[in-house]
């Protein structure tokens, strides 16, 4: 199987603290995703997900300005090939410069429909071929 991974970028200038809140998962109950105690997490209520696999996401620390799209790519877990091609797909969602990136990679995993307009002031970007 291919190695995909999904990929969100923007900009996000919230306390470092909030920023991260976005992605902290519930583990006060144990393994009971039913429990009516369980939060679900923000990125996984924007994905449609009730937990997800720390192991598979990318969080790179933010930049404190926004950067060039060669900047915040240089830290992405993408393919050199598949640059142009995100840089591309940048410029049409209107992102010329930003200052985060994460990426998602599970070969289960969908992204909810319809795209949200936002993740935590980033924009999904698109699957792609990891490196």
């Amino acid at each position: 199987m291919e190695n995909k991974i999904h990929l969100w970028i923007g900009s996000n200038f919230l306390p470092e603290e909030q920023y991260i809140s976005y992605f902290q998962l519930d583990y006060s109950v144990e393994g009971d995703f039913d429990d009516p105690n369980y939060k679900i997490c923000q990125f996984c209520k924007d994905v449609g997900l009730k937990w997800y696999d720390e192991d598979f996401i990318g969080i790179i620390p933010r930049h404190e300005e926004d950067v060039s799209l060669d900047d915040i790519l240089a830290d992405a877990a993408v393919d050199d090939s598949e640059l142009n091609i995100i840089k591309e797909k940048c410029n049409n969602l209107g992102i010329k410069k930003a200052n985060a990136i994460f990426w998602y990679q599970n070969e289960d995993f969908e992204i909810k429909k319809p795209i949200k307009d936002f993740y935590n002031g980033l924009k999904y970007i698109g699957l792609f071929q990891a490196d």
